[in-house]
């Protein structure tokens, strides 16, 4: 007999998967599950959904003696187990409730239907219990045979005559503990597989949109409508399983890997009317089958049946398209979209930064040429009425300037390279010095204090500007002049460079001004210029370091990593 009640609500199993599915699918019920918080209506809702499972047990049982055996605890103690006490109250009311209202199985109507209010209490608290614990189906499990328990508990105290309450109880326990225990342990099992299993799917799905980056960072920075987006293109067709990967600007398509048709050659205009819908209204378009009527493949065979499209922008402005095809007919999933989604911001993110980064080199350039023009128009108007007067007291030392000041303006003119040696740096200083000190014999002495075979490379421009600040500011003010001495050390794996004069040195808050990111004044653009410059080659600690005293000089320190290629530079930052 034992037996017979356990297989024939044993059949009753169906509905669990059913139950579980439903679960699944309610957002409320996915921010338990995760632990999010959940709000009052939530909680209510599912209240309404356990105690309707509830429900459907009862409706779901075997009439034995007078009494309904059945699954009705499963949904109650699930609201508990899951919602808490406030859940597994409400559920309990509302499938007790009903069990209180049906005529069959009077024998036990008003016992179970207190038992099962207090049974959803009782799996509420033991929610709390478990809240943190794995291995939950072993507890939910222990909760069925607790909650059969305080039923037929219930039955002996309420139900009579009490040698039938008895009878019942002894033949019906052992079953309805054995079956609701082991489908409150099922239905946990089912559930934290379906969890597990979607957690497993959107790790692998974010594992692989963090390969696809990886891969496709050095080209997709370089712009939608540079060459080598065609290579991020297809990195992405050949590390996933899309038949074709294409991406548009917002006239033509720009990229296009995988299986395609002379439609979508790259190059070619925009033809698909749900890429212009998507340039227009920014919003992505996921599509089961070709509709485009000017497409030869539209009723057979398109190898680019289903696609999903999202929008790439640059400063929220729409840029362009990004697509993946498949070539089976509604064949796109959720994970496709996320995939799509992810990856389309990911892109966008870059192309931004990519625009950033290049206006930055363009802004830096333009920086410099200011610069450039700044120190030219003065320097040549004082340096050739220089060389003037000396072209006939002393034509050895003219033509000597003349060469020195050549080699300033051709290396002014050329100075288009990011990097260069420190050497050519020096060398550029050194012609420089040379015309100053014609200019101001016995006021300027310039002193070179360079480790042998010291070199590294370092932003052209740094050293002279900071010479001539030196010079204009710090020396030519004081009647008699002064020196400045270059020195030039390697400690580790740097190239440390003092810049020091004996001059009029610079008031604290007036070098607060000058080193300002606001700052714009002419005489300090130098200074400004290289600090910024350096920053942005090598990173925030490798800004200028000024000590100025009042009356006594000022020191300045560039520290310069020692890098021995070029393209290091962008790891050193």
């Amino acid at each position: 007999m034992i037996l017979n009640i356990i297989l024939g609500l044993a059949n009753k199993y169906g509905n669990l998967f059913v139950f579980a599915f439903i679960l699944s699918r309610l957002k409320s019920f996915r921010n338990l599950i995760a632990k999010k918080p959940v709000k009052l209506s939530d909680k209510l809702l599912l209240s309404f959904v356990f105690g309707v499972f509830g429900i459907v047990g009862t409706y779901f049982s075997i009439e034995f003696e007078g009494a309904l055996v059945n699954t009705r605890i499963i949904g109650v103690a699930t609201g508990g187990l899951l919602g808490g006490p406030f859940v597994g109250l409400l559920a309990g009311l509302i499938a007790g409730t009903h069990r209180g209202m049906i005529l069959a199985g009077s024998f036990t109507t008003t016992a179970c239907a207190l038992s099962t209010v207090f049974e959803g209490l009782m799996a509420g608290f033991m929610g709390k219990f478990i809240q943190n614990k794995k291995k939950k189906w072993m507890y939910a499990a222990l909760t069925g045979a607790i909650a059969e328990s305080m039923r037929k508990i219930s039955v002996l105290i309420f139900s009579r005559p009490f040698e039938d309450a008895v009878m019942l109880v002894k033949a019906i326990w052992i079953p309805m503990v054995v079956i609701n225990s082991l489908g409150l342990a099922l239905l946990f099992v089912i559930i934290d597989n379906i969890f597990s299993e979607e957690e497993k799917m959107g790790a692998q799905q974010a594992q692989l949109t963090l390969k696809i980056a990886d891969k496709t960072l050095p080209f997709i920075k370089k712009g939608l409508n540079s060459k080598e987006i065609q290579k991020v293109a297809e990195k992405v067709c050949d590390m996933t399983e899309y038949n074709a990967v294409s991406f548009t600007n917002t006239e033509r398509i720009v990229a296009h890997a995988g299986a395609g048709t002379d439609r979508h050659e790259v190059g070619k205009p925009i033809v698909t009317e749900i890429t212009n819908q998507v340039l227009i209204t920014a919003k992505p378009i996921m599509l089961g089958h070709c509709t485009e009527k000017s497409c030869e493949y539209r009723n057979h065979n398109c190898p680019l049946e289903s696609v999903v499209i999202f929008p790439l922008k640059e400063d929220d402005k729409v840029i362009g398209t990004f697509k993946l095809y498949k070539g089976v007919s509604n064949a796109i999933t959720s994970i496709d979209v996320e995939l799509a989604n992810g990856l389309a911001k990911l892109f966008s993110t870059q192309l931004t930064l990519g625009k950033l980064e290049h206006h930055s080199k363009l802004l830096a350039t333009a920086e410099l040429k200011a610069l450039q023009a700044q120190i030219n128009p003065h320097f040549l108007f004082n340096s050739l009425t220089v060389i003037g007067s000396l072209c006939r007291i002393n034509p050895e030392k003219a033509r000597s300037l003349i060469t020195h000041l050549s080699n300033v303006f051709r290396k002014n003119l050329n100075m288009n390279k990011e990097l260069i040696d420190l050497e050519v740096e020096l060398n550029h200083v050194k012609s420089y010095v040379e015309i100053e000190k014609a200019r101001f014999e016995d006021k300027l002495e310039v002193i070179y204090d360079i480790e042998e075979n010291l070199n590294c490379i370092l932003p052209p421009l740094t050293l002279q500007p900071l010479v001539e600040n030196a010079i204009k500011h710090g020396l030519l003010p004081k009647k008699n002049g002064g020196k400045v001495s270059v020195i030039g050390i390697k400690q580790k794996d740097e190239v440390i460079i003092y810049i020091e004069d004996d001059g009029v040195g610079i008031e604290e808050e007036k070098l607060s001004h000058i080193m300002s990111e606001e700052n714009v004044h002419r005489d300090s653009l130098g200074i400004n210029n290289v600090n910024q410059r350096l920053m942005g080659m090598f990173g925030e600690k490798y800004g200028l370091q000024i000590d100025s005293k009042v009356g006594k000089g000022t020191s300045i320190l560039l520290r310069i990593p020692i890098i021995e290629h070029i393209g290091e530079c962008d790891q050193s930052a």
